[in-house]
């Protein structure tokens, strides 16, 4: 089975103000702008950089918000990882808030505002340094326990596997390549017959292998998809917001 975003919510980083996206294994985001492309982006880097216990040394190099939070939950198969980032009186973003909520009914908050003081560093590092093993039964006396550290560390395992299979490539130069979740970028609004084709061909074909979000100002090649697949993105006032080209059918 692929694994797949199923479902992203952000809100204060940069243009992204209360997003709610629930990607298909193919989807494409029309953006006429591209605002909301690179921010999309900008956003993903900060996550895998955030899983790999390297978030100040990103955030010293990129500009995050300009607002005082920045919310994220990520869907991953279904279980759900949220962090949030405050930026303190001293100029330093800090993680206030992070946590999982998993499909089997299980909730486990990794930094609790109310008891935790905000980290500098997400704990994937701690709880996900490697693809947990599990432990035989009643190893310890402790089998619920057991159980729930072993689903806490697979499950950001899985989440941090995703984010480190993000990457971002130039629909005009696409090749296949290992990865999770393929970010295609054609920012041409005008493109002859055979280009539009091989942009589709390309973009169909490796959905069958790891999710693909191709994202381009271009009509003209948003309507050689299904119109279901389709999100149109325009940025006011520097606000981006997305929206189906169609209602959808469930999944």
């Amino acid at each position: 089975m692929l694994t797949r975003l199923t479902r992203l919510e952000v809100d204060g980083f940069r243009s992204l103000r209360d997003v709610v996206l629930c990607p298909r294994a193919l989807e494409v985001v029309l953006d006429a702008e591209g605002t909301a492309t690179r921010d999309l982006v900008a956003l993903f880097e900060l996550l895998r950089e955030l899983a790999e216990g390297r978030l100040q040394q990103h955030l010293s190099r990129n500009r995050v918000s300009t607002r005082g939070s920045v919310r994220v939950e990520l869907g991953v198969h279904f279980d759900q990882y949220g962090v949030e980032l405050q930026c303190s009186a001293d100029g330093i973003w800090r993680i206030t808030r992070e946590e999982l909520h998993l499909l089997a009914g299980v909730s486990w908050c990794l930094t609790d505002p109310a008891k935790d003081a905000p980290r500098e560093e997400s704990m994937f590092p701690t709880y996900a340094a490697r693809k947990p093993e599990p432990r035989a039964p009643g190893s310890s006396g402790d089998e619920e326990g057991e159980w729930l550290g072993f689903v806490v560390s697979e499950t950001l395992w899985n989440v941090r596997q995703f984010l480190r299979g993000f990457r971002v490539q130039s629909a005009e130069d696409f090749t296949e390549a290992e990865g999770s979740f393929l970010f295609l970028e054609e920012p041409s609004p005008d493109l002859p017959a055979n280009a539009l084709w091989d942009r589709a061909r390309s973009a169909r074909a490796a959905s069958s292998r790891f999710q693909v979000l191709l994202c381009t100002p271009s009509v003209t090649l948003a309507d050689t998809f299904d119109r279901e697949d389709v999100v149109r993105a325009e940025t006011s006032e520097a606000v981006s917001c997305f929206q189906p080209l169609v209602p959808r059918r469930d999944d």
